[in-house]
């Protein structure tokens, strides 16, 4: 049996469409070149992006065991999860879910991953429709709550968006739900420079 350093460094991003980079040209997304950062200033890492686009959290939480094979058991393991968004939106023309249901479900998740990987939440951004952005403003503060109150890094991507001019101009560009290039690198920096990033 191969025996693994605890200096090994394992980052998965585990998500939707915002966690794989939909509706970037170049398809890197915001996760990309934040791995990219940290290789610049802390060496070398296995990274492993796991987003799905339109998957809410539910599909998320089914997909848990993706995590066993890529983050083996003494590594550095960090789980970046990035979801919410189809929480609010619904998927394939089926109602949005309930707040309640999203945050049982983060909290759910949060128990299955305690011990085994160091977490950090990029909470749901704005999206163009209103109604869809009161609902994931919901989701939005009971993330951040849950997260508080398990000692949970979390990123509030909302409430930076939601207001954004550009960011809004360019989701109406496109689907309306995903950012394109300018987008995700307004991500990468509201992750990159938020003070709960690991490796800020």
């Amino acid at each position: 049996m191969s025996s693994v350093l605890l200096t090994d460094l394992n980052i998965c991003v585990l998500g939707d469409g915002i966690a794989s980079g939909e509706g970037d040209p170049g398809h890197r997304g915001w996760a990309g070149p934040l791995i990219d950062s940290v290789r610049a200033g802390h060496g070398p890492l296995n990274y492993y992006n796991l987003g799905i686009v339109g998957q809410n959290s539910e599909a998320v939480i089914g997909r848990l065991s993706e995590l066993e094979p890529r983050m083996p058991l003494g590594a550095d393991n960090r789980l970046i999860l990035a979801f919410g968004l189809m929480d609010a939106v619904g998927v394939g023309g089926a109602d949005p879910l309930p707040a309640k249901t999203s945050w049982q479900n983060l909290s759910t998740l949060l128990k299955q991953v305690h011990g085994h990987y160091k977490p950090l939440l990029v909470g749901p951004p704005a999206v163009y429709d209103p109604a869809q952005n009161a609902r994931i403003k919901r989701i939005n503060g009971g993330f951040r709550e849950l997260c508080t109150r398990a000692r949970v890094p979390y990123v509030d991507l909302f409430t930076s968006l939601q207001d954004d001019v550009q960011y809004r101009r360019e989701l109406n560009q496109g689907d309306r739900l995903h950012p394109g290039s300018f987008g995700h690198r307004k991500i990468f920096d509201l992750v990159s420079n938020d003070r709960s990033w690991w490796f800020g």
